[in-house]
């Protein structure tokens, strides 16, 4: 029989949302669909991509990075069923960017070395580390790196200033930064967590990650929001490239409403680039050489995005 078109077969609708039929959904990227031994977890794989996800888990891993899903996936006849603002807000924003109009530019980066002057940020007096002076440090490494490859670099600030939050977004505003990243660290009342994430802006109508599920709020919608392809692809490349160049672990691509990446007007991530508070990670902090090692994991995640920009037809 002709097919009665994509809605009747493959969409399913749950809690007032559509849902995608994986199967179907990783046939357009052109690849294979099967659930692992146990039925816990449908992969979809290509010659070059691995994409699990678990029934029931709001955690996909796309070629072993985690990605933070706004909605749990759900099982339904055998079939593994992703809703299909996630498949459009992660799958199609890294596999098929072309899907989306607006391909930004990539010539003037805007570096947000967070926290500075009253603000300290995290801090690990046992270390001497201070949050603020470690993003700066940074960023400064960051911006010669992008300098020398002939990128234009606009500094939210580069001393040791304090910043209010909402103006670092209006000053990559300003300047028409074509892509904005915010430099952090962590730190975690437990001594035993580690490890790198990045975070973009939560979509409309999604719960950000540290959240269970939407609350009133989330049916905001920020002027980062029209960004949103642009800034899940370039998290992926961001957080790839860091694991990659400094190795985990790998927290994953997240989402967070922060006021530092709400009102931007271009692509943007903020990363958290280890735990002042782990004593392994501290002990390295100290010396330039990992400092170094994690600008240019940022830089070849930077590198990264811009290719895959010029790939775009």
């Amino acid at each position: 029989a002709p097919s009665t078109g994509f809605a009747q077969r493959v969409e399913i609708q749950h809690e007032g949302r559509s849902y995608i039929d994986l199967a179907t959904g990783g046939a357009r990227f052109g690849m294979k669909a099967y659930w692992l031994k146990g039925r816990q977890t449908f992969r979809l794989r290509s010659e070059w991509t691995t994409i699990d996800l678990g029934k029931g888990k709001r955690m996909l891993y796309l070629n072993r990075l985690p990605i933070y899903l706004g909605f749990p996936a759900i099982e339904s006849g055998g079939r593994l069923y992703m809703a299909r603002a996630d498949y459009q807000h992660v799958l199609q924003s890294i596999l098929t960017p072309q899907a989306f109009d607006g391909k930004p530019e990539l010539r003037r980066i805007v570096i947000d070395a967070g926290h500075g002057g009253r603000d300290g940020g995290a801090t690990n007096d046992a270390y001497k580390l201070y949050e603020k002076d470690l993003n700066l440090d940074v960023a400064l490494r960051l911006r010669s790196m992008l300098e020398s490859a002939g990128y234009e670099v606009v500094m939210t600030r580069d001393s040791d200033v304090f910043i209010p939050l909402a103006r670092r977004p209006q000053i990559a505003n300003r300047a028409n930064g074509d892509l904005f990243i915010s430099i952090h660290f962590n730190a975690a009342g437990s001594s035993t967590a580690e490890g790198f994430e990045t975070f973009a802006m939560t979509p409309q109508y999604q719960a950000s990650s540290k959240f269970s599920k939407p609350g009133r709020g989330d049916s905001a919608r920020y002027s980062a929001n029209k960004q949103d392809p642009w800034n899940t692809l370039l998290g992926y490349h961001v957080q790839r490239a860091l694991v990659g160049r400094v190795g985990g672990p790998d927290r994953g691509l997240k989402r967070a409403r922060w006021v530092v990446l709400r009102g931007l007007d271009c692509p943007g991530v903020l990363v958290e680039l280890g735990f002042l508070s782990n004593p392994a990670t501290a002990q390295k902090l100290r010396t330039a050489v990992f400092r170094q090692r994690l600008a240019q994991g940022l830089y070849d995640g930077i590198v990264l995005y811009g290719r895959r920009l010029q790939r775009i037809p």
